[in-house]
């Protein structure tokens, strides 16, 4: 299991795909926030998220992706999508009932020309904390088996950020 993440950026014929490769987590999720609320406010088309080659996705950068899919994914039509087979649905996002919250392709789009690696997005300490709640937020708005441990981590960062 790989301990790290890359980030393919590529266009296809009708957005943009994005596919992780390796672990999400924390450290790549403010880049791909970042990346996806740039094209999809700004642009036509859509954005797929591919999920084929990671490994594992920590709760920020679950949250981030609930948090994408609640802002475009839900509109008609929707303009967020994930790209993962039915076992790394069950693998990555079924053990917070996530497997049948999001809109999947089945065929991830291919990219037209090369694929750019997004680096990781350096936030600072309190853009971090405001980013860790806001994902966090997404996750304790979905009903789980880890949904009263979401809104206890986004409670206690909302606690964090206001005493600062």
């Amino acid at each position: 299991m790989s301990t790290s993440a890359t980030l393919r950026v590529g266009c296809t014929s009708s957005g943009y795909r994005v596919r992780v490769e390796g672990r999400g987590t924390l450290r790549e999720s403010p880049a791909v926030r970042a990346f996806a609320r740039r094209v999809l406010d700004g642009e036509p088309g859509g954005l797929v998220i591919d999920l084929e080659a990671c490994d594992y996705l920590d709760s920020t950068f679950l949250g981030c992706l609930a948090d994408l899919r609640k802002r475009y994914g839900v509109g008609h039509p929707p303009r967020f999508f994930l790209a993962a087979s039915p076992e790394v649905r069950r693998r990555l996002l079924a053990p917070n009932h996530l497997d049948a919250f999001f809109q999947f392709v089945e065929v991830c789009p291919d990219v037209v020309g090369d694929d750019q690696v997004l680096p990781p997005l350096q936030l600072e300490r309190d853009e971090l904390g405001h980013h860790l709640l806001e994902c966090h937020r997404r996750l304790a708005e979905h009903e789980g088996p880890n949904q009263a441990d979401m809104k206890d981590v986004a409670d206690r960062l909302a606690r964090e950020l206001v005493v600062k």
